[in-house]
């Protein structure tokens, strides 16, 4: 019923648009090889072997043609993880056709070295070529780059060329790379998950109007070996699900593009690394078993002289190509790029350089800018022809190997001096090497920049003096100074501070370049500016209840920094609790913990003396209700022991033990108070106290 649906929705799709390929499973494989890849009389082929999942009623191997799309490849094979046909246009649900029964392939998993492989399609032939390269063209699709599976996820495939001894490499690498070419290889990358990967040899996300249907492919790359000719090779184009049979895979064959080629060596050109150098001569090879005739080339034109002959020395720039007739019916070709250079020279010596320590428990190691030699030893040389590159063994910089990657701050371990070698060249091609010390000096300092400033403003945000003073210690005798903001970058320098110390007016980072003016080296020194401000809201709360004998407060603090109190002195801590607090007046701080401000409040504990000594020496000669004014509608009334009332008074003047201007014997008086609560409700309280002569 599937596979009925996938037919339907592909010539309705086709019909309609005209934009997609087409699939035939019509073909066999030896009508796949022969006429479709290959297509070719410089190659014997035998021997078709494949494999899909038939057994499961699906199948992987299909015949593909353009016809109206834009798909790069007129016609070709398409190795399918599921439904070949599925591999129709457009791109616009996900293919998920695989089976637990459909087993992987051994091959691939001994040469691509994966452990679980699931749903494998295979193409197999033998073929004996008669010229020593071959190449084929491919592209890679995959459902694997929706999401972000293509961060961690990709099915596997590869093109497995196994010689007569029965070598085996797999040709389906990455150009100019040692990575097989997979989802997780040749990517766009994922933001915030996964960078890209080999982005140049990506062709897209498809979309509602693709040609295919997976999510994904790669451009059309080369699979490409040298061979021996009349040698039989096998080759084995296989694909399969990795880790599990979800999201279809695919690769394409381009038709046509088996070509059995002539190999004159690889490119030498300045864009290649590996240009030759005037006075070199430059054999060109193209001995091939077989061959009834070589025809030459250059620039186009055909060289007679050459006709016939096999091997030949040039010695000049030139583009060469030949042609290597087996039969009338099989023409191979080859071609080559050569460029020849002025042999490089050291235009002026390199300059012994500095690398600097700047303590005796400096952890980093010494670094140097190795590249302040480059200009002296390439002087008016060109630099798109010729570079320097600079090594620490002299057979290192002859052979062209190990180089330092980092030149421009080449680290160290430290040590007194190392030599260093420097290489004129362009690429591999000729060269010179000269070499030139670097010297470590210890400048031994400590910097007393500290970690961290604060910045004090006031209530409006605004800053407040003093301003913190960023200071490094450092001599301006030996050092300069230039200081950024935020970041050691170009739009960040503060053009006006060259002084070891700056006066800050904002919060952030700063950094100092320190350059020590003798021998050059430079370090970067940084801190950061914090602020702190006085509390938008300070309060006293008092947690206690009246009368209760010993009060208990909280004091609370809200703004933009971490805060410290007291309470009647200046003697700050965390605590925000205070207890023990007898009747009476006090005076609550709160500052930053940077004491950058002070700010107070005045607070009363409403309560009373349990006794008082009216005897006229000024000490506790009144007794009164402390914070009488912090109730509202407040009424005292005083009685002697027989309920007798003595006074009645409203306010904070209290009673001096008298009555009626007649002092009173030491004893119990009690006394009554009322008040309206928060709430408007009438309260009472009752209790005693004692006089004392």
């Amino acid at each position: 019923m599937r596979r009925f649906f996938c037919t339907v929705f592909y010539l309705f799709s086709f019909l309609s648009f005209a934009q997609q390929i087409s699939v035939s499973e019509d073909f066999t494989v030896a009508e796949l090889v022969k006429d479709v890849l290959v297509n070719s009389n410089c190659a014997e082929t035998s021997n078709y072997r494949s494999f899909t999942g038939t057994d499961f009623g699906i199948n992987g191997i299909g015949y593909f043609n353009k016809e109206e799309s834009r798909f790069p490849y007129a016609e070709g094979i398409v190795l399918s993880t599921g439904y070949a046909i599925d591999a129709v246009g457009p791109n616009d649900d996900i293919k998920d056709s695989g089976v637990l029964e459909w087993p992987g392939d051994e091959d691939l998993k001994s040469i691509a070295r994966i452990a679980n492989l699931f749903n494998a399609t295979y193409i197999q032939f033998d073929f004996v070529p008669l010229t020593n390269s071959f190449s084929f063209n491919f592209l890679f699709a995959s459902e694997e780059y929706s999401e972000d599976y293509q961060c961690e996820f990709s099915d596997s495939f590869a093109f497995i060329l196994t010689d007569s001894n029965g070598n085996s490499k797999n040709l389906a690498i990455v150009p100019n790379s040692n990575s097989t070419v997979s989802a997780t290889s040749v990517r766009p990358g994922v933001p915030d998950v996964c960078e890209p990967r080999n982005e140049d040899f990506f062709g897209g996300i498809n979309g509602s109007n693709s040609s295919i249907s997976m999510t994904g492919q790669t451009k059309s790359l080369t699979a490409k070996s040298e061979v021996i000719p009349g040698e039989s090779y096998t080759i084995k184009l296989v694909i399969a699900d990795n880790l599990d049979i979800a999201l279809d895979s695919a690769v394409f064959l381009e038709g046509d593009s088996f070509s059995l080629d002539v190999s004159l060596g690889e490119d030498r050109t300045i864009s290649q690394g590996n240009p030759l150098c005037i006075g070199d001569v430059y054999t060109l090879d193209a001995t091939s078993v077989g061959a009834q005739h070589y025809r030459w080339y250059s620039n186009g034109e055909r060289l007679t002289q050459y006709d016939d002959v096999a091997i030949i020395t040039v010695s000049d720039d030139i583009s060469f190509a030949v042609e290597v007739e087996f039969s009338p019916q099989c023409v191979s070709k080859g071609r080559i790029e050569l460029e020849f250079i002025t042999p490089p020279t050291i235009e002026s010596p390199p300059l012994d350089l500095d690398a600097c320590t700047f303590s005796d428990d400096d952890l980093d190691l010494p670094v140097v800018d190795l590249t302040l030699n480059t200009p002296l030893i390439m002087g008016g040389q060109n630099p798109e022809i010729y570079g320097v590159h600079y090594f620490t063994e002299l057979s290192d910089a002859q052979e062209f190997i190990n180089e330092i990657r980092a030149p421009q701050a080449y680290t160290f371990q430290r040590t007194q001096e190392i030599i260093i070698y420097a290489r004129i060249s362009s690429g591999t091609s000729c060269f010179e090497t000269i070499s030139f010390s670097v010297n470590v000096r210890n400048l031994n300092f400590l910097s007393v920049l500290k970690d961290e400033y604060v910045l004090c403003l006031d209530t409006q945000g605004q800053p407040i003096a003093p301003r913190p003073e960023l200071d490094t210690g450092l001599s301006p005798d030996l050092y300069s100074f230039q200081w950024y903001k935020d970041a050691v970058l170009e739009k960040n320098l503060i053009a006006s501070e060259t002084n070891p110390n700056l006066v800050a007016s904002e919060t952030g980072s700063y950094f100092t370049i320190a350059r020590n003016i003798e021998f050059g080296c430079e370090t970067i020194l940084s801190t950061h500016v914090i602020s702190s401000e006085p509390p938008i809201v300070f309060e006293v709360l008092v947690l206690s209840d009246i009368f209760s004998n010993e009060g208990i407060v909280e004091l609370r603090a809200e703004g933009n920094s971490p805060y410290r109190f007291a309470v009647d002195t200046m003697d700050f801590s965390e605590n925000q609790i205070f207890g023990g607090l007898a009747a009476g007046e006090y005076t609550a701080y709160v500052t930053d913990v940077y004491g950058c401000s002070v700010i107070s409040k005045d607070f009363l504990i409403v309560d009373y003396p349990r006794f008082f000594t009216p005897n006229g020496d000024g000490i506790n000669d009144t007794w009164k209700i402390f914070g009488l004014s912090e109730l509202n509608n407040s009424e005292i009334k005083i009685f002697d022991r027989f309920g007798v009332l003595l006074t009645t008074y409203e306010n904070d003047s209290g009673w001096n033990g008298t009555t009626n201007g007649k002092p009173l014997p030491s004893s119990d008086y009690w006394f009554k108070l009322t008040y309206t609560n928060s709430l408007g409700e009438i309260k009472e309280f009752k209790s005693h106290f004692s006089l004392k002569r």
